[in-house]
């Protein structure tokens, strides 16, 4: 009989596992390359590699208000047939133009295989053919691991690969830390911080949470890349002039523009991804593979003057520490009354990779699925062949604000990034 021992949620799979509406479906899934000579055993024992190594993959996961989780041991070796599923897909045939619809056919297929409740968290598919290299269409569920946590995965597919191809033992770097075990450290840490809650409560929206969202106006989606010249301006003239991050250039233009759109400022929910060791120094966070998000509201001031003169004021008053609201309301015992009281932002953003990642668009549309906000901006940076550029994709559900609303909202956003005067 396999021994589970309890282990605690983060903040971020605490509110996924209580208030998403399908919490089994919602996989992120890694293409990676392996040998082409690695064949369905071979790819089963690297999948079995992976849950092993990270304890937020050999978890069985609950949901609603009483969400919990458990943890299995690892196998040693020994392949559960029941939790390693694994199939093969011979794409020798399909050509190179194809194959996305090969991965997008097969992603959908893998993330109706998910059952976080039956220890289903990863799936996965091998694109096998005969020449250049097979591909491991990872697919694991949010709950275990999050923008940062499937770099690390990614880092492990191709250390076995290549340990697994040149016959060498299988070594994998292990978790310094696991996120159960950073959770219970915030769940004791957050009592110590006291006073905080009255300063995230005033960053409530104005507007109502809708419950049930009318048929109209229809879901709204687009997305675009900021390349070129603007990408220069925005990845380097814009932060030296500003001293402040790229990403926190594009958070605050956002929360110029819907003022200007909208004719008030509005919160801003938004996500960062939660490895914040200066509350624990010494803690190595890196190889954490968990949902370690935290989102916390913001609102930009509202002041007279050009839009330089209020970026500067945005990024004089930003808050120092922001992710230090979701330790107060997900791990402080008096945060739970405030939070479900609080009036949560209709605006959303997430940036889920530094220059070197690109992220699909898809990310926004899932995130429509919760209904909980009129507008979603999910982005992520790439740099190939020497190109830097960001991405970025943008939804509204249905009953949210519309096509033309986003549309003016991104334009006007582009437009200020473009424009804002740094002299």
């Amino acid at each position: 009989m396999t021994t589970l021992r309890p282990g605690r949620l983060t903040a971020a799979a605490k509110k996924f596992l209580m208030w998403d509406p399908n919490p089994a479906v919602f996989g992120i899934t890694i293409p990676c390359p392996v040998p082409v000579s690695m064949g369905l055993d071979d790819a089963r024992a690297l999948v079995n590699a992976l849950i092993d190594n990270h304890e937020s993959l050999r978890s069985r996961y609950s949901y609603g208000m009483d969400a919990q989780c458990l943890i299995e041991p690892v196998s040693g070796g020994e392949i559960d047939t029941a939790r390693i599923d694994v199939r093969a897909v011979d794409i020798e045939h399909v050509s190179g133009a194809a194959i996305p619809q090969v991965i997008e056919d097969e992603t959908a297929k893998s993330n109706l295989r998910l059952d976080p409740t039956t220890r289903k968290i990863v799936t996965a598919a091998l694109l096998t053919r005969s020449a250049d290299v097979n591909i491991l269409l990872l697919t694991i569920h949010h709950i275990a691991i999050d923008g940062v946590a499937m770099w690390v995965m990614w880092d492990d597919v191709a250390t076995y690969a290549r340990q697994w191809e040149a016959g060498e033992e299988i070594s994998l770097q292990p978790e310094l830390i696991t996120g159960s075990e950073w959770a219970e450290f915030l769940d004791e840490y957050a009592v110590t911080r006291t006073g905080e809650l009255d300063y995230w409560s005033a960053a409530s929206d104005i507007e109502p949470h809708v419950e049930n969202r009318p048929d109209t106006p229809e879901s709204a989606y687009l997305d675009g890349v900021i390349e070129g010249d603007l990408a220069l301006r925005l990845l380097d003239e814009l932060p030296a002039a500003l001293d402040a991050s790229y990403t926190r250039i594009l958070l605050i233009a956002l929360g110029l523009a819907i003022e200007d759109v909208t004719g008030v400022a509005r919160p801003i929910q938004v996500q960062k991804h939660g490895r914040y060791s200066r509350l624990r120094p010494g803690t190595d966070l890196s190889r954490t593979v968990a949902w370690l998000s935290d989102d916390y509201p913001w609102l930009v001031r509202s002041v007279t003057g050009g839009h330089g003169e209020r970026m500067r004021d945005a990024v004089a008053n930003y808050p120092a520490h922001p992710e230090d609201y979701t330790v107060l309301f997900w791990h402080h015992p008096e945060g739970w009354s405030r939070l479900v009281e609080f009036n949560v932002p209709k605006f959303y953003f997430n940036f889920l990779g530094d220059v070197g990642v690109w992220i699909p668009g898809a990310h926004s549309r899932e995130q429509a699925r919760l209904t909980v906000f009129d507008l979603s901006m999910f982005l992520g940076a790439s740099e190939n062949d020497g190109i830097r550029r960001v991405h970025y994709s943008v939804h509204s559900p249905t009953g949210g604000i519309g096509l033309d609303r986003v549309r003016e909202i991104v334009a006007q956003w582009l437009s200020i990034i473009e424009t804002v005067d740094i002299a």
